[in-house]
């Protein structure tokens, strides 16, 4: 039952990361927001000021320092934006927008603490298997928009004029709208391109 509980979760920690894009940021006496973004390799990405990349004890809070928040203890990794890691300081962008700094980072989660219950920060470290038909869905998608807004108001009762898809993973999919993210979450997991397809009524 020990074991059970734990991945329990550690699978209901996933999906609440994977379902914001939006956390605050502890370390020392200053606290910031911030937007971030998940790579196909599980770790999160966040434009960085400086003062955040020096060593010392940070606490993220998903989606922000409030009652039922997630508490992660996390560090950050520099990354050079005209290295080939550049790529996903361009993926935040595309979600979104222009970011506030001018330095990025990876963000590596030690550990974190979800509804009471302590989650190992390697558990939370999950790849996107659909990370290879990625692209091609959410140029096909957005070749559908009206699709995608009755279905986005369908889903999470937010109606999003001209919806933009930015993301996919197996527990659902990203749309840009004018105001942030907006998540719509799979009815059951994703597995394959013709799942994604279906669950917008759009032929494979």
């Amino acid at each position: 039952m020990e074991e059970y509980d734990e991945q329990q979760a550690a699978d209901g920690a996933w999906a609440f990361l994977r379902s914001n894009s939006t956390a605050s940021l502890s370390f020392g006496e200053i606290n910031i927001d911030v937007s971030y973004i998940i790579i196909p390799d599980g770790r999160l990405v966040i434009p960085a000021m400086v003062a955040m990349l020096q060593p010392c004890d940070m606490v993220m809070y998903v989606p922000e320092y409030a009652e039922g928040c997630m508490e992660l203890h996390v560090s950050l990794e520099q990354f050079d934006e005209t290295s080939e890691d550049g790529t996903f300081a361009d993926r935040w962008q595309v979600y979104h927008g222009e970011p506030p700094d001018t330095q990025w980072a990876f963000v590596d989660i030690d550990a974190a603490r979800f509804h009471e219950m302590f989650v190992d920060g390697e558990t939370l470290l999950r790849e996107n298997t659909l990370a290879t038909v990625e692209r091609a869905l959410c140029k096909t998608l957005n070749e559908q928009q009206d699709i995608v807004r009755q279905v986005c108001t369908s889903k999470t009762n937010v109606d999003v004029t001209n919806p933009f898809v930015v993301g996919i993973d197996p527990l659902g999919v990203d749309i840009r709208a004018p105001f942030g993210i907006v998540r719509i979450p799979a009815d059951s997991p994703f597995t394959s391109s013709d799942n994604v397809l279906g669950f917008f009524g759009v032929d494979s």
